[in-house]
């Protein structure tokens, strides 16, 4: 009786243990780096992992992309390398000379009863390396009402601290922004960063909206009156136009009339 009850209890524990499976770890949960910058992203297993580790990616919230399947041992795709160590229930993925778009967030995972388990995900945010900031404040207000303006910040540098998220700067509630984005101007070999914050407040002002240091436009005005003159149509262009018209409507005339007499000529 004793016996049975002990194989019982062995079956019961085997069953519990089944269920739990393989718990994944991964560090840290966030990192930020530098434009340049290499970084090891850590994964860790509680159990021994058959078959392989997976790595995927997942930027903005999409679809994953699957980076790895390695078993143990290391492989290499480009600026990334994954290595797993079996006896240690271990896996890694090392990012060098970190690029804007390397910015996603990156999952290790395992499999456990015929099952992916995935970990709570590495988020990577890359930001611009600005070797000279120079960031600068425009303002563009609506030329019938005060009340709505826009401010464009750009050429600022990324703030980056080890044990939190990058911040710019902090907004008031009454206050709606953009999120940053990196403008890449190859033409000239340049990068800026740049964000956009709009109110309808009657106390809005750009300058007491973004709270870091900035440089004005030196006293050039940036209002809605000069944006809309740079899409003012021009009349010289509207009278080429015309005249392209016209020579169309002679041609297709001409076209016609050729037909028209090719025609009669063959009937009579």
């Amino acid at each position: 009786m004793k016996r049975l009850a002990g194989t019982v209890l062995g079956l019961l524990l085997a069953q519990v243990c089944c269920v739990k499976g393989v718990d994944v770890e991964q560090s840290p949960p966030a990192l930020s780096l530098q434009e340049g910058d290499s970084s090891t992203l850590w994964c860790s297993f509680s159990t021994t992992v058959n078959n392989n580790v997976y790595w995927y990616r997942q930027k903005n919230g999409g679809h994953l992309d699957h980076l790895f399947s390695i078993p143990s041992g290391t492989k290499r795709n480009g600026r990334l390398n994954a290595t797993t160590v079996a006896k240690d229930r271990c896996s890694s993925l090392y990012i060098s000379s970190a690029q804007i778009t390397d910015s996603a967030t990156y999952f290790c995972a395992g499999v456990s009863a015929q099952k992916l388990v995935f970990g709570r995900g590495t988020t990577l945010k890359v930001n611009l390396n600005i070797k000279n900031p120079d960031p600068a404040v425009y303002q563009l207000k609506g030329p019938k009402s005060n009340n709505i303006s826009v401010c464009l910040y750009t050429d600022f540098q990324m703030n980056t601290t080890k044990d939190s998220e990058p911040t710019v700067f902090s907004l008031s509630r009454t206050v709606f922004n953009s999120n940053t984005t990196v403008l890449d101007m190859g033409a000239v070999g340049s990068k800026s960063n740049g964000l956009v914050a709009w109110s309808k407040s009657t106390d809005f002002e750009c300058q007491s909206t973004f709270q870091q240091e900035f440089y004005p436009n030196s006293g050039i005005s940036c209002d809605a009156k000069l944006v809309e003159k740079s899409f003012e149509t021009d009349m010289n262009l509207n009278l080429q136009n015309l005249s392209v018209m016209g020579f169309r409507i002679i041609l297709l005339k001409m076209v016609g009339f050729n037909l028209l007499m090719t025609l009669r000529l063959w009937s009579s």
